[in-house]
């Protein structure tokens, strides 16, 4: 009898929640509940394959004067082909989902078990910071723990090329990780691989630089957040690093005096002050560095304590039911898709005519930005028709499948069942 594949375990964890989030953006995108940033990439890109450059019309300028994200030009040969929003949402999902794999191999490299590492990864696929980025717009940094994890393991082996082949992806994806990275690099030239470490500081130093003098020749300057040593809402950062390590049965605690590592990824969210949105929310742009940081430390720690691989597993579960930022938190239903909708907003996407979406419409943005003649409004504080977050009505969403009757005085605002007295705010 063979031995028994060791990938087997993570491979169907990572096929079953990319195929539970496939369906569930798939379902977002049709109610009409995506926004601007998905929008933006889908118009760059699309843009880009038909030789129109890097503007869009939500940021109202070309998108690599705002962040330096040049690698994903790639995906632009894709998108001329499949030019929907879909096929980003699909490369999203691919991406948190297969991060799992070398997360995996790392864990194993450090010396931990089959089971130990196959927890680690499940933990990592179930915990709502995963979920949050699979669940969200697309952005840049949805490859951030993909590539992480790729150049963790390299480093690990002292493969030279492949971790610097992996360090320049993620340069490529945005400015500052130009920053973690000149870190990171220093970090693992004094106590890991001085040649390794060197030549990633020496990477990230020339790519900073090239970012910055590129802006200045261009007198632009990228979208930059506030930060001061004020920490506004202390307590819901506090919650944030809860539900990021609470997953991993807190297992990167037990590095020791290793977390300083991690002081920029922290104080880059505990330092920021309001802007556009919490920066402490579980699955965003800005999160995505500190969740592969996160994960990789829980695989480097569980290889030293494999007794946590069962209370991982259960934190992360309980995280995932209780804690979570998508469909699949307890009392949370898929939306229900208001069909005319949608195809209002298909429609909008084979316009040749110019067409100005209201920012509480920016859901029909990302559905038709693939049309270059589409343009979001810019945001207006207090403006009226916004819908609730979430559909939390088990009835209503049956009901849009045919399975039972629907409730009396509810009707649908953004995909969200909502009462017929109760207006979009």
């Amino acid at each position: 009898m063979g031995r028994a594949n060791p990938w087997r375990v993570v491979l169907i964890a990572a096929a079953t929640f990319a195929a539970v989030y496939w369906a569930l953006d798939f379902n977002k995108l049709a109610a009409l509940r995506y926004g601007a940033d998905t929008g933006t990439f889908l118009q760059w890109l699309t843009g880009e394959a038909h030789g129109h450059g890097s503007w869009n019309g939500a940021e109202y300028r070309p998108h690599l004067q705002v962040h330096d994200s040049w690698v994903l030009l790639v995906l632009a040969p894709l998108l001329a082909l499949f030019p929907y929003t879909q096929t980003l949402l699909a490369l999203q999902v691919a991406a948190i989902a297969g991060a799992a794999l070398p997360l995996h191999a790392f864990a194993r490299a450090c010396g931990a078990s089959l089971r130990a590492a196959n927890a680690v990864a499940i933990a990592y696929l179930i915990s709502p910071s995963a979920q949050g980025l699979a669940y969200g717009n697309f952005v840049e940094n949805v490859f951030v723990p993909l590539l992480a994890a790729c150049g963790a393991l390299a480093v690990r082996r002292r493969a030279l090329v492949p971790a610097l082949i992996v360090a320049q992806l993620l340069l490529g994806l945005k400015e500052d990780q130009a920053l973690f990275l000149l870190w990171f690099g220093a970090a693992c030239a004094l106590w890991w691989d001085r040649r390794i470490g060197l030549c990633v500081v020496v990477l990230a130093a020339l790519n900073g630089a090239g970012f910055v003098i590129a802006e200045h020749v261009h007198h632009v300057q990228p979208s930059l957040p506030g930060y001061g040593w004020q920490i506004d809402d202390p307590l819901a950062k506090l919650s944030f690093f809860v539900a990021l390590l609470a997953p991993f049965a807190f297992a990167p605690l037990a590095l020791g005096r290793r977390l300083v590592l991690a002081a920029p990824l922290v104080a880059e969210l505990v330092f920021n002050h309001p802007w556009a949105y919490p920066i402490a929310r579980i699955g965003t742009h800005w999160t995505a560095p500190i969740v592969a940081a996160t994960a990789l430390a829980a695989a480097y720690a569980i290889a030293r304590r494999p007794k946590l691989a069962t209370p991982m597993l259960v934190g992360a579960a309980l995280c995932a039911l209780f804690f979570n930022d998508t469909a699949l938190k307890i009392g949370r239903w898929p939306y229900v898709i208001d069909r005319p909708a949608y195809a209002a907003a298909l429609a909008l996407r084979a316009s040749q005519r110019d067409v100005l979406i209201r920012r509480p419409d920016e859901g029909s943005y990302a559905v038709a930005a693939a049309n270059p003649h589409v343009l979001l409004a810019t945001y207006v504080a207090g403006e009226p028709g916004y819908c609730p977050a979430y559909d939390t009505n088990a009835r209503a969403f049956f009901a849009s499948l045919g399975i039972g009757a629907w409730p009396v005085g509810i009707t649908t605002c953004g995909g969200v069942p909502v009462s017929v007295s109760q207006p979009p705010r």
